[in-house]
């Protein structure tokens, strides 16, 4: 009986480890140009817009890579979360230009979300010839797509009440499902 108890403490503070770090830096993608356009700088000075030739595979692996947690020295893993282009309007601002959107994810933590404008690989552009496509310029520079990154931070007071309420509901749960199991 006891045994059940100290395991349950180990997983509690080792949760409370996770949880507590601060969020890892918003990275830049690199090699890029930083946009200076209004939506990328002075109505979401969260948000980081780059032009790039990059493709979506090369960007949000390097963004993954570089938003990394690492807590006592070792990296811990993330997970990505693919979304429809048309949720990016939601999640990350409106009226933004989308061909895919992913998430970068550490659970019950901090997100960052990477959404990218191909318009060569864009749905409207499907049935068009590539040279009526129209390009991506920048500074008089032709670039291949433009990523927006927006980091989605969690509080630590809402982490940690989460947390902790977790361990009653759980128990909660398990008394419930075994008397039930009991009566039959």
């Amino acid at each position: 009986m006891k045994l059940k108890y100290i395991l349950l403490s180990l997983v509690y503070i080792l949760g409370l480890i996770y949880l507590f770090p601060a969020a890892p830096v918003t990275p830049d993608l690199l090699p890029s140009t930083r946009s200076t356009e209004e939506g990328d700088t002075i109505q979401h000075p969260d948000q980081k817009g780059f032009y790039t030739n990059l493709t979506r595979k090369e960007s949000v692996s390097q963004m993954q890579s570089k938003y990394a947690l690492t807590i006592f020295g070792q990296k811990i893993p993330s997970y990505r979360l693919n979304y429809r282009p048309e949720e990016a309007f939601g999640m990350v601002r409106d009226q933004l230009k989308s061909s895919f959107l992913e998430e970068i994810v550490y659970p019950m933590r901090d997100s960052l979300f990477v959404n990218g404008w191909e318009p060569q690989n864009a749905p409207m552009y499907a049935n068009t010839s590539k040279d009526k496509i129209p390009g991506l310029f920048f500074d008089n520079v032709a670039y291949f797509s433009k990523v927006t990154i927006k980091p989605n931070h969690s509080s630590l007071v809402a982490r940690f009440i989460i947390w902790t309420l977790i361990f009653p509901a759980t128990y909660l749960v398990y008394f419930s499902l075994k008397k039930s199991i009991q009566n039959g």
